[in-house]
């Protein structure tokens, strides 16, 4: 299994995919194809382990702290220069994911081809940056976006306080 160093996701219109290229220590990379489906649970898996995170809150208090973490965690998003594959970089289906929690984050597992994986160690905020990464991929491909919860589509609004005035 090959460590991930750095990843980015690109949308690829011919393919209809999303593109996760991912760089090793080695340099070595890899272009890593996901389907609308696959990225549909993957998010979903990620949401609910993101929530669980937070432990049993009301669901208004939930949304607010879930909002605030993503909101801070997008506003550390660096501006790296995206992974460039090259001719000889392995590609493939990723055909399934693995998410361990740890800690303070999530490994990540993604398996594709004959047998091949590769895998990434994310603290909680680059976790949220991952999925804010891929709701931004999912936006410029026009698929549906019925299944993102508000506080990763806008954590700004759906951070802001409620107010009832009598």
């Amino acid at each position: 299994m090959t460590e991930i160093q750095k990843f980015s996701f690109v949308y690829d219109a011919g393919e209809d995919r999303l593109a996760c290229d991912t760089e090793s220590a080695d340099g070595s990379t890899s272009r890593l194809w996901l389907t609308q489906r696959f990225c549909r649970g993957l998010v979903g898996a990620v949401v609910a382990m993101l929530e669980k995170s937070q432990g049993e809150a009301d669901s208004d208090r939930q949304v607010m702290l879930q909002s605030w973490q993503q909101a801070a965690a997008m506003g550390e998003f660096g501006k790296t220069p995206a992974v460039q594959p090259t001719p000889q970089s392995a590609t493939g289906l990723v055909t399934a994911a693995h998410l361990t929690p740890k800690e303070r984050g999530v490994a990540v597992s993604l398996d594709f081809g004959d047998g091949e994986s590769r895998s990434v160690g994310l603290a909680y905020p680059e976790l949220r940056q991952m999925l804010g990464a891929l709701h931004r991929v999912h936006v410029i491909a026009g698929w549906p976006l019925d299944f993102w919860p508000a506080w990763v589509t806008d954590p700004a609004a759906a951070a802001a306080p409620t107010q009832t005035v009598n």
